[in-house]
């Protein structure tokens, strides 16, 4: 049978079976409430003389145009074949009649209004008024064709199917010929019917042959259909074959073996185009004798080829897998010799040796998910590929249409992803993945998304995905949205794989034992009313595993009392098959209790007024885990809380700061809160943990009550015992030491001022913080064992209805001896310019470092700390001193004063006489040359004199000389100044007359 006409019977079949189970339900629903839109009518058909009669065994169905509408409306012919249905609401209808006897249906076929075959080619009934409708129904009494099916030279045939198929669709009626080439079919629907008569699929001896509506059948379909009458029996019904000319391509291993399942391809020669045709389409493999047939004509020229590229569901469980070659054992088509077809009948076998590649890896066929849409991302899913280790490879291409669908390879285009690209507008895409692996023969497997590229597409609002345990047993469901855009779906469908082997075509899959260990895959292909936007989603899940067994689980239960701070036990009872890990899990009132994961659990504050349950979980390898939860517990009772008498601490003394001591209160935490009393009255604000005492609280005593709370706990509340009464403060100065720190010498305690007044003081001394025998007195008189020790003194006040306070001064230096020290004089001429000299006198014992600071009227002169010192102008009229310091290791530095000088006298200034230098001329300049003036620096004044006259303004080093000094002589005078020193003025000779 052509392929065409395969899958058309095929579809024949299914609608027919589908339509037959909707009516099936449809009677066994209840008829519905009368609404006055109605359907009336009667049924006949014809009896055995070609008259009508009315049929009363016939059920009557009206079915919705709108098949969204499933509602099922039904009714049944009286005696009289009259009937009348009530639709329920006005629209559009067609109408079916069928036998609901045996006996009718032996006789009459089924039949859609106005002599349809089908819903699709029924007359539509439009009720739209409670006016009835007629519609009357023929059902057609059934056709008997009887034949015979000879060879060309009419020798009989058996064994040939004879098949008879309504020409626009519906049940598909066959037989075979007996051993005299004999056949009958009954129950043939009449009308255009295509009768043939073929021999079974695996056979190839005979051409199929089809009857025309003679007694003489054609090789081809006739065209139109011949019409089969009803009722009478055609017995001119005959079929001649001839016999077929073809030959088997037949593939064998290097031992000449046959190889099964090796594909195939045979190239046609076409005359008209002049090109080698290939016009069978996949999958073709070699039967279980590594051969196939392939029909022939006379004269026709034909290339045969082996390619073991196949790894489909059809393809057998081979190890190895084989390399390509054509007849007669050439490389390619190119080179294959070609077979020519005799012009009488001949059957032959064409023989190609196949060489051995490798062992035969396990392939699947790729899935592509998304729409094949510019700029619209595709996902390939390889499938399932064998054995571990195998690498995959990707290439994304299209199908030339142009040149013979050959794959056009996408340069770069080598990932599992892939987005269409502008220039691929309305091209078909394709991705092939291959399979490679050391020791076996490469693999590779073709796939892609539907449609040519284009703008189209279905976008879900969700995405797919596939929901359920992968568990044998259990029950898959592939999950998605709806589109996006809100299109209405046009179709959609599903295909499930199990490790790339198709598994189902529902929404859900059950899983078997044989899944397990294996990948789930399921496509979903989906198409909208808005046309061209075909789309394809693929998700995957796995992988399947076996059912695990069941624990046995008991109830737990639980021990221990439901308080506060006590501990509950869970007492899980026995789990089995042992070993099984239990885990424990508490909660309070059904919530979790975060932590709480032991086998005890001890109660907290959180869980006081609530019940308390355990859940129990098992878990052991090869079973399923189960948790198990207990009766929970009473209401759990507050707890009881730890609770010790506060003490307070520090000192009871106005303006000092009581301590409330709580003790420990447990179980931590607790919240604690205070309150202080005044002999028993309750402070207003006094409620920190701590108070500080005022002159209200003098005499009285104080309590302090502390309260402890807690979550699930009764507070608690406990009062210190009373303090003795507070006592006043007294104003206490820290007290400080004056005096040498000095053997020798005495140190007195400066207490500073007490209060009130008056306030008793006491005195103890300390020699580097012990204590003093006996030294109780304001004053202390240093010792040789004070010697190298720090003093301090402790004044302590006291005084009736005060506490009594004790100051401790700051500790002295070390205490040192004595030196001995000569009082310094000076030596030397007490007049500027002149050097000084300390003497120090004696001081001992020897060694001591003596230092030195001179001093003018008494204050110190920067920098003059040498033994001698010159005195300056700035000393002028100033008495001088110096301090000599000594100090020694041990030894109380000391420091004397000399006697103050005589005032400084006035210095001498160095004055030579000035000359003058330059040309007596008119015009000509004078220069005062004054000589070296000292110590410098001295402040040196100029006056000019022309003939002993002083000249007004010429008080410069330089004079320019006039016609007014001609025949004048002319002398300088120069004056000297400088602080602590006596003013000099000198003149210079004069000099001769002026030219």
């Amino acid at each position: 049978m052509p392929r065409l006409e395969r899958v058309r019977r095929l579809a024949v079949l299914l609608l027919t079976a589908i339509f037959g189970l909707t009516f099936a339900v449809a009677a066994a629903t209840p008829a519905q409430a009368a609404s006055g839109y109605t359907i009336t009518g009667v049924v006949t058909g014809l009896d055995a003389a070609g008259n009508p009669v009315p049929i009363a065994d016939a059920y009557l169905y009206a079915e919705p145009v709108d098949w969204a509408d499933n509602r099922n409306i039904y009714g049944e012919a009286d005696a009289t074949g009259r009937f009348t249905i009530d639709v329920g609401e006005p629209g559009e209808y067609t109408l079916w009649a069928n036998c609901q006897t045996t006996a009718c249906s032996d006789v009459y076929g089924d039949q859609y209004y106005d002599q349809a075959n089908g819903h699709g080619d029924a007359k539509t009934i439009v009720v739209s008024t409670t006016t009835p409708v007629t519609a009357n129904m023929r059902m057609p009494r059934w056709a008997t064709v009887k034949g015979k099916v000879t060879d060309t030279a009419g020798v009989a045939i058996p064994g040939i199917t004879i098949e008879s198929a309504p020409s626009a669709g519906g049940s598909v009626i066959s037989t075979t010929s007996d051993a005299s080439g004999n056949y009958t079919l009954s129950k043939v629907m009449p009308g255009k019917v295509n009768i043939t008569a073929r021999e079974g699929w695996d056979q190839h001896t005979w051409t199929a042959e089809y009857w025309n509506g003679t007694a003489q059948s054609t090789p081809t379909y006739p065209s139109p259909a011949p019409i089969l009458p009803a009722g009478p029996t055609v017995t001119t019904a005959n079929f001649q074959l001839a016999q077929t000319s073809g030959f088997y391509g037949r593939a064998v291993d290097t031992a000449g073996a046959p190889i099964q399942g090796v594909g195939w391809t045979v190239y046609t020669y076409n005359a008209t185009t002049g090109k080698w045709d290939t016009p069978q389409y996949g999958p073709l493999i070699t039967d279980e004798n590594g051969q196939f047939f392939w029909k022939t004509v006379a004269g026709g020229r034909y290339k045969v080829c082996f390619s073991d590229s196949y790894y489909g569901p059809e393809a057998p469980d081979r190890d190895v897998r084989y390399g390509s070659r054509c007849w007669d054992n050439a490389a390619d088509s190119d080179s294959a010799t070609i077979f020519t077809q005799p012009t009488t009948p001949l059957q032959r076998t064409l023989s190609v040796t196949l060489p051995t590649l490798g062992k035969s890896l396990t392939a699947s066929e790729p899935w592509v998910d998304g729409a094949s849409k510019v700029g619209s991302p595709l996902k390939v899913y390889p499938g399932a590929w064998g054995p571990t280790g195998v690498q995959l490879t990707y290439q994304w291409g299209w199908y030339d249409e142009a040149n013979d669908w050959a794959f056009v390879p996408i340069a770069g285009a080598t990932a599992t992803t892939f987005t269409p690209t502008a220039d691929l507008q309305g091209k078909y895409l394709a991705i092939r993945v291959t399979g490679t692996l050391a020791g076996y023969a490469p693999a590779q497997m073709s796939g892609g998304p539907y449609g040519t590229v284009g703008a189209g597409g279905v976008t879900l609002t969700s995405p797919l995905t596939i929901t359920g345990s992968p568990v044998s047993g259990q029950v898959l469901t592939a999950t998605h949205g709806t589109p996006a855009n809100g299109a209405e779906i046009d179709y959609d469908s599903y295909e499930w794989r199990v490790d790339g082997v198709g598994a189902g075509y529902d929404k859900t899959l059950t899983l078997t034992p044989a899944m397990v260990g294996k990948t789930v895959a399921v496509r979903y292909y989906v198409r909208t009313t808005a046309g061209n936007d075909d789309t394809a989603f693929v998700a995957t899940a796995g992988p399947v595993t076996a059912p695990l067994a069941t624990l046995t689980a008991p109830t737990p239960t639980i021990t221990g009392t439901a308080k506060v701070d006590s501990t509950l036990t869970a007492v899980p009872g026995t789990w089995g098959p042992a070993p099984v890990t239990l885990a424990y899990q508490w909660k309070r009132a059904g919530v979790a209790i975060t932590g709480a994961t032991a086998s005890t659990y001890k109660l907290t504050g959180a869980d006081a007024a609530k019940a308390i349950t355990v859940t129990v979980t098992g878990t052991k390898s090869g079973y399923t885990t189960a948790a198990k939860t207990s009766v929970a517990t009473a209401a759990v009772a507050a707890g009881t809380l730890t609770a010790p008498v506060p003490t307070i601490s520090g000192s009871k003394t106005v303006g000092q700061t009581l301590t409330a001591v709580p003790g420990t209160w447990g179980p931590a935490p607790v919240t604690l809160a205070y309150q202080w009393y005044r002999s028993g009255v309750a402070i207003t604000g006094a409620t920190a943990s701590t108070y500080a005492l005022t002159a209200t609280d003098q005499t009285k005593t104080m309590t302090v009550r502390v309260t402890g709370s807690k979550t699930g706990y009764t507070s608690v509340a406990k009062t210190s015992v009373a303090t003795t009464a507070v006592l006043g403060a007294l104003t206490a100065p820290t007290p400080t030491i004056s005096g040498s720190r000095t053997v020798g010498a005495t140190l007195t305690a400066v207490p500073g001022t007490w209060g009130p007044a008056p306030v008793t003081l006491a005195y103890q001394w300390y020699r580097s913080g012990v204590a003093i025998t006996g030294a109780t007195a304001s004053t202390f008189a240093l010792t040789t064992l004070d010697r190298g020790k720090t003093m301090t003194v402790r004044v302590t006040g006291t005084k009736s209805g005060y506490t009594s306070v004790a100051k401790t001064s700051t500790a002295t230096t070390a205490v040192l001896l004595a030196l001995t020290s000569g009082t310094p004089t000076i030596t030397g001429t007490v007049k500027a310019g002149y050097t000084l000299t300390a003497n120090p006198g004696t001081w001992g014992p020897a060694p001591v470092t003596l230092a030195y600071q001179w001093k003018r009227a008494g204050v110190a002169i920067t920098g003059a700390t040498a033994s001698t010192y010159k005195l300056t102008g700035s000393e002028t009229g100033k008495t001088i001193t110096v301090t000599v310091t000594g100090t020694k290791t041990g030894y109380t530095s000391v420091a004397k004063s000399s006697a103050a000088t005589a005032a400084v006298v006035a210095g001498t200034l160095t004055a030579p006489t000035p000359t003058i230098s330059g040309t007596k001329t008119v015009g000509s300049t004078l220069t005062a040359v004054p000589g070296t003036w000292g110590p410098a620096p001295v402040t040196l004044a100029y006056q000019w004199y022309r003939s002993g006259v002083a000249i007004t303004g010429a008080t410069a080093s330089t004079f320019a000389l006039t016609t007014l000094d001609r025949g004048k002589t002319m002398t300088v005078r120069v004056t000297g100044t400088k602080t602590g020193y006596t003013s000099v003025a000198k003149t210079s000779a004069a000099t001769t007359a002026i030219l």
